[in-house]
């Protein structure tokens, strides 16, 4: 079964926000309409630009949704190597290798990556405002969620994570890090989409909002 696929369409009006504990009636309605059934799959594309790295580094694969604490990603190209995470832990293992294992409390980027990612495909618009501050823009036919951590832990580490799709369609996740660094994930019909050499940060944001 496919991750990610249209269900009915929700207006996002531009602007609307959410500051408090919350999530505003017109944020709840368009996070409600991502909720995907478990489990499932899709196929993904990840561009990583890493400051000490002289080019993004791209990787592509596969993510595996189990639960909400529940998380499998398989890397295929450019290496092979599975990571999994459950129950606060990470496992990751590589061909010829002794497995990895480490308190997702390590990784915070990747602790707020997985908050992000399984509240908006649960449905759950509270929970997401229970550790972001959320604001959207665009419309029905192209959307964006910024959140931005309330935890001023995790707001050390991570900037704001920007959500884009299409109707009630996911299609990027992008984690903004605090120290500048940035991870941007295309799924669903952008994970085989062809990328420049190197990819370019602002022609992918521009992918991700439905402006080729």
């Amino acid at each position: 079964m496919s991750l990610l696929f249209p269900l009915a369409s929700h207006a996002a009006p531009e602007g609307a926000a959410c500051t408090k504990d919350c999530a505003a009636p017109a944020i709840a309605a368009l996070v409600e309409g991502l909720k995907r059934p478990l489990p499932a799959q899709t196929a993904y594309t990840e561009v990583r630009f890493v400051q000490m790295l002289e080019a993004p580094l791209v990787l592509r694969g596969e993510l595996e949704y189990q639960s909400s604490a529940e998380l499998g990603k398989k890397v295929t190209s450019p290496y092979v190597e599975n990571t999994t995470i459950e129950n606060g832990q990470v496992r990751i293992e590589r061909p010829g290798k002794p497995a990895k294992r480490f308190s997702l409390k390590r990784a915070p980027a990747l602790a707020g990556f997985l908050e992000s990612f399984s509240a908006t495909l649960a449905g759950d618009a509270q929970r997401l405002a229970r550790s972001y501050e959320l604001s959207h823009s665009g419309d029905a036919a192209h959307w964006q969620l910024t959140l931005k951590p309330r935890d001023p832990a995790l707001a050390k580490q991570v900037r704001q994570v920007l959500i884009s799709g299409e109707a009630n369609t996911p299609l990027c996740f992008e984690v903004e890090e605090a120290g500048g660094d940035t991870s941007l994930l295309l799924v669903d019909k952008l994970a085989g989409q062809p990328l420049a050499d190197p990819p370019q940060r602002a022609a992918l944001q521009q992918l991700c909002r439905g402006r080729p």
